[in-house]
């Protein structure tokens, strides 16, 4: 028995080395090179090519490389009965609320804008951006960790959610009557949605007309979150004062798109919390027995809650 990495956009390599350093790892294979495909029974899989997991006749688990598992139940051949399972582990949260906070500073102290001074050898100053209430959009594991980091440095922070939170000093907005409410006061607002097809779209013309006006948006949840061509509307009419990005409907961002040369759009490479391979081939070995011993699978995705 097998199992099999399909990554594309990641190198295998290191899951690869990690995987074989673990006692009782079975064979690891990496895509192409499949061998027998009769042996493969557990597939971690990123951004692969819809329909190749019906090769595998055997096949019982399907492991997210990420977070994210948005690419996997949009294919419409999907294996029926096989269950899903993504990575979640606090180096994942603890990177994302470091780069969101990071994000934010950045605006607030216009360090991005002193490197493009320094550059022209321009002594020139801006007064620090005072505002600081930040709402978060999405409050599971990594919406709480970054709202803890955010409250530990002096903000305010309000989350939206399906469902009502229980996090301390976080105001909890939930459900969808409660969406726009909760960014009208924000002077950030951070998307961390998972990507559903309720969540599909959700940064859009009214959502940004809703938030105070000057505020600034970061995205690190799903490009298709983001309506592209709202935001640049928003960013023109200076409701928006700007936009961190680190994801994109396609990735890698075309070179051609107009968000590289935008002066109000900072981008970065969805970068914001990459998955550690040691942690990612231990949760994998752990699910893989797990599944040989007929035991419940950790982090096992609910595909009608598409996360």
């Amino acid at each position: 028995m097998a199992i099999l990495l399909l990554l594309n956009q990641v190198d295998p390599t290191i899951l690869e080395t990690h995987l074989k350093s673990l006692p009782s790892c079975p064979e690891v294979r990496t895509y192409p090179d499949v061998g027998n495909s009769e042996d493969i029974e557990c597939v971690v899989v990123w951004k692969h090519d819809k329909g190749v997991l019906n090769d595998f006749p055997n096949l019982k688990l399907i492991a997210s490389h990420g977070a994210g598992v948005e690419n996997i139940l949009s294919d419409p051949s999907l294996p029926e009965g096989v269950p899903i399972t993504r990575f979640v582990d606090h180096t994942l949260s603890d990177q994302m609320a470091e780069y969101v906070l990071a994000g934010i500073l950045n605006h607030r102290l216009h360090l991005t804008y002193y490197r493009e001074q320094q550059a022209a050898a321009h002594w020139r100053c801006r007064d620090i951006v005072k505002g600081r209430n930040v709402t978060i959009l999405g409050m599971g594991e990594l919406g709480s960790t970054t709202a803890r980091l955010l409250i530990q440095n002096g903000y305010t922070v309000s989350g939206w959610s399906r469902s009502e939170k229980d996090i301390h000093n976080v105001k909890s907005y939930y459900g969808d009557d409660q969406l726009i409410p909760s960014v009208a006061d924000a002077d950030y607002v951070i998307c961390l949605l998972p990507l559903t097809p309720a969540t599909n779209g959700i940064l859009n013309i009214k959502l940004f007309n809703a938030m105070k006006k000057g505020a600034y948006l970061i995205n690190v949840g799903r490009g298709d979150h983001l309506n592209e061509n709202d935001l640049m509307d928003a960013l023109a009419g200076e409701q928006l004062s700007g936009a961190l990005l680190d994801v994109f409907s396609t990735e890698p961002l075309p070179k051609d798109h107009p968000f590289w040369r935008h002066p109000k759009i900072h981008i970065t490479p969805h970068i914001s919390s990459p998955t550690d391979k040691a942690q990612l081939a231990r949760q994998i070995m752990e699910n893989y027995h797990r599944m040989k011993d007929g035991k419940p699978l950790k982090n096992e995705v609910d595909p009608e809650r598409s996360y």
